[in-house]
């Protein structure tokens, strides 16, 4: 059933990223799969843009970057930066319009994925300001249903998060979070107070220039992500279209663990 949808969507990769991210375990992938198929009918808000260059979406660009590098570690690890942009317009700073954002380039960058060991996050918020706090809080039931539905519907081995530049009011609701992380996830969260610290973790190679590396500069490969994501846009959209194979209705608790219960993610 899993192989003739993806046929279908002329993916057979697709439901390789589904297997390899769930070590091989077919059964797990399929739970995985017949998630990742139900959020797009359970969450339609969160996936009704399927665009980054018209609104609301291409707001979103003044805000944060974001951008899967192009390089993987010698270990075959793929990097994702989520950088939020030096004086950004604070218009601009729909947190529920940026989960909607990094889910749709999660959707792009699943089109093109080769087989890799495992993701490694970094999210630079140094040039967050203190008005963001209460923008988290107002969107925090999209950002919940985001971080369910990044651990619980896509095929990544989150490996290591890293956290850099945070200012004390961020770091104070970084602890917080930790708090409610199982003891996995702690060992997996790192703090970094400035960019320059991330080669201890990260060969320079894969990173971009302004960062010490010798990528391409951060605004070059988001602008190439842009640019890829309206390039497939029609297949974007189809994948709005998927159902699960199951016809069974999904208690949500079961798919994405109880809400706001960091405790119940369940990450290899």
């Amino acid at each position: 059933m899993l192989l003739r949808r993806c046929v279908v969507l002329h993916e057979t990769r697709f439901l390789e990223l589904f297997v390899r991210g769930c070590r091989m375990d077919a059964a797990r992938a399929r739970t995985k799969f017949d998630a990742f198929c139900a959020a797009r009918a359970r969450h339609r808000d969160l996936y009704q843009h399927r665009s980054l260059s018209q609104p609301p979406l291409s707001d979103v660009c003044e805000f944060m970057d974001i951008l899967p590098l192009p390089k993987l570690t010698d270990e075959g690890v793929r990097v994702t930066i989520f950088r939020i942009r030096p004086q950004y317009p604070e218009g601009s700073a729909d947190v529920a319009a940026a989960v909607r954002a990094v889910l749709l380039v999660s959707d792009a960058r699943m089109r093109d994925e080769t087989p890799i060991l495992g993701d490694v996050f970094v999210w630079d918020v140094s040039a967050a300001r203190g008005s963001l706090v209460g923008r988290v809080a107002a969107a925090a039931g999209a950002v919940r249903r985001g971080i369910h539905l990044a651990h619980a519907a896509y095929p990544q081995r989150l490996l290591r998060i890293h956290v850099v530049g945070a200012p004390p009011f961020i770091a104070s609701t970084l602890q917080l979070m930790r708090s409610c992380m199982n003891e996995k996830i702690k060992r997996r969260l790192y703090l970094n107070s400035k960019v320059e610290e991330l080669l201890d973790h990260i060969p320079a190679r894969v990173l971009p220039a302004e960062w010490g590396g010798q990528e391409e500069s951060i605004d070059t490969i988001a602008r190439k992500w842009r640019v890829r994501v309206d390039e497939i846009r029609d297949y974007l959209r189809d994948l709005n279209e998927i159902l699960p194979a199951k016809t069974k209705s999904y208690d949500e608790s079961d798919i994405y663990g109880a809400v706001g219960a960091f405790r119940k993610l369940d990450i290899d």
